[in-house]
């Protein structure tokens, strides 16, 4: 069920503008607990992403990859920063990895955050 591309970080020109919803994002930390209530469907480019819910109130969509499983309890298996990027058309954008139909990816003032893969293009 895996919806993960590791790559060797990749130039990606972008082809459409984004504006991020979100412009306080959350943060989970590896070993923390969280609730998981429901999968997104909405756009079935978008795969594999569950709504988790935080001891601390925080509330956000997660790959699903990155959150272990045990009945009942479920625990983040690493770090995860929802911080999602406000791009424009023709911005370049290093991708360092590509997860449920999103792009991690670094602007060229370093600022890191997740974009829609159908929001960019592979140079």
């Amino acid at each position: 069920m895996t919806n993960r591309t590791k790559i060797s970080s990749k130039s990606y020109r972008v082809i459409k503008n984004y504006v991020s919803p979100y412009p306080d994002p959350i943060r989970f930390s590896k070993g923390e607990r969280v609730k998981v209530s429901d999968r997104f469907t909405d756009d079935p480019d978008w795969n594999d992403w569950v709504w988790c819910e935080g001891a601390n109130q925080n509330a956000a969509w997660v790959p699903d990859q990155y959150v272990d499983h045990d009945g009942d309890i479920s625990v983040m298996d690493r770090n995860y920063n929802a911080m999602e990027l406000t791009v424009r058309v023709d911005d370049i954008l290093l991708v360092h990895d590509i997860v449920n139909g999103f792009a991690m990816a670094e602007k060229q003032d370093g600022k890191q955050g997740w974009v829609p893969m159908k929001h960019v293009e592979k140079l």
